[in-house]
């Protein structure tokens, strides 16, 4: 894989400050030509780049709320192809819920995975939780959740990708 060179990091700062804009535009904006930038960004999709989306106001939409879920797995307890055989049991499950943006492993307060996902309410949080301990018993341990209330609660600082662009 090609290591990125100064104009990449830039062009991704550019493109997280907002993403629809066009290749002219973002040249004009970085002081370099439209094919450097046509070029850099293909490149960049190819190997850096996840996808374009937006990012909506979830509360005006119809979700009330965010759920932060922090899980404790046992796949910290097998090995070898049992191990495999569970992540892709995890990973086809969550990619079949369309409501759950994220789903990572790491590690803090005794938690070994988490998942992001977004409900209409707390009727569907509840169906919603009751499958996943219905599908996934025999891998999920123990789980806690922190709602944000996207309809009524308070939002100190939305989320957005922009943020990390100006980081430097």
């Amino acid at each position: 894989m090609k290591e990125l060179k100064t104009i990449d990091y830039k062009l991704l700062s550019e493109l997280m400050k907002n993403s629809h804009r066009s290749d002219r535009q973002l040249a004009k904006a970085l002081g370099v030509s439209q094919p450097t930038i046509t070029r850099r960004r293909s490149m960049l999709e190819k190997n850096y780049i996840n996808g374009y989306t937006i990012i909506p106001k979830f509360g005006k939409i119809g979700y009330e709320l965010a759920s932060f879920t922090f899980l404790k797995s046992k796949l910290r307890e097998r090995n070898g192809n049992g191990k495999n055989g569970n992540v892709d049991k995890l990973k086809s499950w969550y990619e079949n819920q369309s409501n759950v943006v994220l789903v990572q492993d790491g590690r803090g307060m005794g938690w070994d995975l988490l998942s992001i996902s977004f409900h209409k309410n707390f009727s569907d949080y509840a169906n919603f939780m009751r499958k996943q301990e219905e599908d996934l018993s025999d891998l999920i341990i123990e789980s806690e959740t922190f709602h944000a209330d996207l309809h009524n609660g308070e939002s100190i600082k939305p989320f957005h990708l922009k943020y990390l662009s100006e980081s430097g």
